[in-house]
């Protein structure tokens, strides 16, 4: 990584933008916009990175992903969230969000997913076809009534080792997130690292058995 990427935190609170910049401010260029009019004046910016609380009132989290998503398509987006409205972050996930970021905030989860994203980006941006590749592979997401963000972030970990026959390497860059922070989740999770042996993708993702949701996501390809 290196200096010139260009981070825009949007709304958040005083000790939110700290963690951020602290987590960042070595590795990355970070500013911060408090209005929506701030930070879509940074749309035309070669902006890497938007890190957006859903819940800021000034900000109009949602509002400003829509916006900015037709502006710049590409740009990935980061949502903050209080991880009790688990309906507003699948909404802004279906509007484009890569991940969400659960207060209160931790600074290793902040890097991790900056460097995650950041080099996806310019591997996208450097190869439009692969990119537009991608973009038709959306999935489909079925979220059942009264799910946590909890149970929704542990499916997200399963379906992508599914994915990835356990490799956790792999499926930490799908995820957007480092080895250490998903060795982490199922550590404290006490999910198995790997999948059973000649186990190979679904259409649906079955929970851990400590879980009390059993299906979270079915994937459709689209």
């Amino acid at each position: 990584m290196d200096s010139t990427s260009l981070i825009l935190v949007a709304g958040g609170d005083a000790t939110d933008r700290e963690t951020i910049l602290q987590a960042l401010n070595d590795e990355f260029h970070v500013v911060a916009a408090q209005t929506m009019e701030d930070a879509l004046a940074h749309a035309d910016d070669s902006v890497s990175l938007v890190i957006c609380d859903l819940e800021s009132t000034q900000i109009r989290g949602m509002d400003l992903v829509r916006q900015w998503k037709a502006r710049q398509p590409h740009t990935p987006f980061v949502a903050i969230t209080n991880g009790r409205d688990v309906g507003a972050a699948v909404e802004a996930m279906k509007n484009g969000v890569a991940d969400c970021l659960v207060k209160p905030i931790d600074q290793d989860d902040v890097r991790s997913i900056a460097m995650q994203l950041i080099d996806a980006h310019r591997e996208q941006t450097s190869e439009p076809n692969l990119d537009s590749t991608k973009s038709s592979r959306k999935a489909h997401i079925d979220i059942p009534p009264g799910t946590s963000l909890e149970d929704l972030e542990r499916a997200a970990v399963e379906q992508a080792l599914v994915q990835h026959h356990g490799n956790r390497t792999h499926a930490a860059k799908t995820l957007g997130i480092s080895v250490r922070t998903l060795q982490r989740k199922l550590k404290a999770w006490g999910m198995p690292i790997a999948s059973p042996p000649n186990s190979g993708p679904s259409n649906g993702f079955v929970m851990p058995a400590h879980t009390s949701t059993p299906h979270v996501f079915s994937s459709h390809a689209h």
